[in-house]
Formats: structure tokens, sequence, C-alpha cells
């Protein structure tokens, strides 16, 4: 009698334990969540606190980068604009380049893998010019 005692409350104190194994007893950290950061390691703040300033400042960047970026685009436009006012500035106009997919395809033994192949359809153009390139000397 007195052994089947000593299991039951054996058992019983195994069931609880992982009950009470959270505890204060079992636990070697302190409970104290009190932020102790020092002031150049950041702030104590919360997580939707920290979120919300996250997502804050990144708009922020945003804005600064687009007011950038608009800038740049008026001193560009600003300049394009005043080469188009002068009587006569050279400008180029780019070459018409295609780009050509070459499938696969085996040849004498070999297999060739596809690739891109890129053909220049039309070279480089002056304009804005009263010279005629083809007049030229060459």
């Amino acid at each position: 009698m007195k052994s089947s005692s000593a299991i039951t409350r054996c058992s019983l104190l195994l069931l609880l334990l992982p009950l009470f194994g959270c505890g204060a007893v079992l636990n070697p950290y302190h409970e104290n969540f009190n932020c102790q950061a020092r002031d150049d390691s950041g702030r104590c703040i919360d997580t939707p606190a920290a979120y919300d300033e996250a997502v804050g400042n990144r708009q922020a960047a945003k804005g600064k980068e687009a007011a950038s970026r608009r800038q740049v685009d008026e001193a560009r436009f600003a300049r394009l604009a005043e080469l188009l006012k002068e009587p006569r500035t050279p400008m180029i106009a780019p070459p018409q380049i295609v780009r050509v997919l070459i499938l696969p395809y085996k040849g004498d033994g070999d297999l060739f893998m596809s690739r891109y192949a890129y053909l220049q359809v039309e070279p480089a153009k002056w304009v804005l010019t009263g010279i005629d390139e083809d007049s030229l000397p060459k």
C-alpha cells in the first residue's frame, strides 16, 4: 500500500512538473524586461512602434530619393532644351541594335546551346546639323 501511494505521488509530481517548469524555481533568467540599452545602442520601444518608425523612415527616404531624382531629371531637361535652342549643336542618334535568339542545334557531333547575337541594323547618325556625313571625304 505504501509503495502504491509513493508511485501515485511520484506520477502526480511528474505530471505537474511541466506545468511549473517555467516558474522561478527552474528558470535561471530574471524576468525584469525593462530596457537597459545604452545611449549609443538604440532606443527602447515596443515592436509596433519600432515597425511604424522603420516604415516611416523608409517612406521619408523614398520621398528624398524621388525629390533628388526629380531635380536631376529637371536639370537634364533644361540642358536638352538649351541644346535644342542652339542653332548648330550636333547630336547623335543611337544605332538600332536587334537581339536575335539562336536556338540550340546539333552540328558535326557537337551540341550548340541557345545564345543571343546582337546585330546592328542602322548605324548611329548625327542629327541637328547641316552636314551630310555621306558627302564628307573618307
